[in-house]
């Protein structure tokens, strides 16, 4: 486990596995900011997560909201995207009877470390090309100037340059 502190989004669902068939417990998570890896920190993370004891293991589904930081791709400024992450997964128990790939439990310690899978959703659920806002104008292709913040004063030039000889015929 090295020098890391044990995640926060780590539950203990031991005792799920000694209960009845379609036994429940549900998780409130409010977390004013958490770091779930490395490279990603949700700021809030909020929702519900219901854990149920099923014959192949722990079902844990739910529904999280969370944002997170991007760089928009218009004008490079920090913008706090809303994420909405859907957790619906099966933690197989015992760990030899998962198939191949399939997330697994791991009866004697009873945890499981929600983080990594928590990472993936909400990675998942980022656009692809973030934006701070619809309207963003983005930057100048001339000046670099960032157009949200004003006016650059460079003139737009419609005429595409392979055809500028042919300017002289407008004129």
């Amino acid at each position: 486990m090295g020098n890391n502190p044990p995640s926060r989004l780590r539950f203990n669902f031991g005792f799920l596995l000694e209960a009845s068939l379609g036994t429940s417990r549900t998780y409130e998570l409010n977390y004013p900011t958490i770091r779930v890896a490395p490279d990603v920190t949700l700021a809030p993370l909020q929702g519900e997560l219901i854990a149920t004891r099923t014959s192949e293991g722990v079902y844990v589904s739910g529904k999280l909201n969370s944002r997170v930081s991007a760089e928009c791709v218009r004008c490079l400024e920090t913008a706090d995207i809303p994420i909405a992450i859907q957790v619906d997964e099966l933690f197989y128990y015992p760990p030899h009877a998962a198939p191949p790939g399939e997330m697994t439990f791991d009866g004697d310690t009873g945890f499981i470390d929600l983080a990594p899978l928590v990472r993936d959703l909400s990675l998942l659920d980022m656009p692809i090309n973030p934006i701070c806002r619809p309207g963003c104008q983005g930057l100048c292709m001339e000046c670099g100037q960032n157009l949200n913040e004003g006016d650059c004063g460079c003139i737009a030039d419609d005429i595409d340059p392979r055809l500028a000889a042919l300017r002289q015929f407008l004129e």
